[in-house]
């Protein structure tokens, strides 16, 4: 049977955790690293994990390793350059991180990204083996039985107005002109229950992404109520005016609502059309096969050192690793002396890098992520 390592934070609307299920369901055994307690997981470690040690210690010998971006934002896989088997990450939020999606890239032996637009981007900064990787829908989220469509409009996401206030302005706009709405944060599990009542989903992209919601709404039989995407390969996964409907403003949305909620039967058999395109072609299912056939090409190429690896600590906010990582960087370009002082230099300032970090760390997940 083959084996794949998965290092992943297991909060409860994680991509990885739908990933690992796919790999699981597909045959494949699933070694997973997480630092949140998880029936899930094999290992629960905190922070910047000795992932070969780990493997090497329950004796795991895998076809490949997968870091998937999410969770806690606080896991990262170290000794990477001490596994003899090939490498990839999934980035999700590439369009929110772009500077700190560079610098993880280059350590791992291939990169794939949630969104299209930044493909040939990464491979000009340096990032190898770059492969567009959509987010997906999860079946196992929908309800069944399915329940009637008693819900005109809703959308799942944070309730936080400062986090996106263009969005919460829109929300407004509807709240106002349609009574039956149900709008606000959900568990993924309500989520499925509150798309597959929904006859509409409405959605607000955070600088022009193809978030889960295109996937979430569809796959639940619903019609997405998007602003539009320019470039970012949306009309490669859904058909626009078969699968979703755009908007431009507040005007143009409320009137796409109207005119939907105007013709049932149209509605109706939009959102049964994208459910069935999404259950053909976007499942997590689908994803996990896609990489998995894309690693079968993906060799073992140099391993990163150390001045690769502490960028990439210090844009994860993990500052012990990365002070470490330049000691190490700093001892091999001007000997052992050099690596002592940067260690006593890094014993010193830990404590106010750390907290420049953590800052630094909050203010990112602080950013809108749905």
């Amino acid at each position: 049977m083959k084996t794949i390592a998965v290092v992943t934070s297991l909060t409860s609307m994680a991509t990885g955790r739908y990933l690992i299920e796919a790999f699981r369901a597909s045959g494949v055994r699933t070694f997973v690293v997480s630092d949140v307690a998880d029936p899930l997981a094999d290992v629960c470690l905190p922070g910047l994990v000795d992932v070969a040690g780990v493997l090497a210690g329950h004796e795991i010998r895998p076809e490949f390793l997968l870091f998937v971006e999410g969770g806690s934002m606080a896991l990262f896989p170290g000794g990477l350059e001490r596994l003899g088997c090939p490498t990839a990450w999934y980035g999700i939020d590439t369009h929110m991180d772009y500077e700190k999606h560079v610098r993880i890239g280059r350590l791992f032996d291939a990169t794939f990204v949630a969104q299209k637009e930044y493909v040939s981007r990464l491979r000009g900064d340096g990032v190898h083996h770059v492969t567009w990787l959509p987010l997906a829908f999860e079946p196992s989220l929908h309800p069944d039985p399915e329940p009637e469509r008693t819900i005109d409009v809703a959308h799942v996401g944070s309730g936080q107005v400062h986090m996106n206030p263009e969005r919460h302005r829109l929300l407004d706009r509807l709240r106002e002109r349609f009574p039956s709405h149900r709008f606000g944060p959900a568990s993924p599990q309500e989520m499925g229950r509150i798309y597959a009542s929904s006859r509409i989903v409405f959605n607000r992209s955070v600088r022009n992404d193809v978030n889960m919601r295109f996937f979430e709404a569809a796959g639940a039989g619903a019609v997405l109520v998007t602003d539009r995407l320019v470039d970012n390969g949306v009309e490669e996964l859904l058909e626009e005016g078969r699968h979703f409907v755009t908007y431009t403003d507040g005007d143009s949305l409320v009137r796409a609502v109207e005119s939907l909620l105007a013709s049932p039967s149209t509605c109706a058999e939009m959102g049964r059309a994208a459910r069935r395109h999404v259950l053909a072609h976007h499942t997590s299912l689908k994803r996990a096969r896609t990489l998995q056939a894309a690693m079968t090409q993906v060799s073992k190429g140099r391993p990163p050192g150390p001045a690769d690896v502490f960028p990439a600590l210090l844009a994860m906010g993990l500052v012990d690793g990365a002070l470490a990582a330049a000691a190490r960087a700093l001892g091999a370009a001007g000997g052992g002396r050099m690596s002592r002082q940067v260690a006593r230099l890094a014993a010193g300032g830990a404590r106010v890098a750390a907290a420049g970090a953590r800052l630094l760390t909050a203010a990112s997940r602080a950013r809108p992520r749905r």
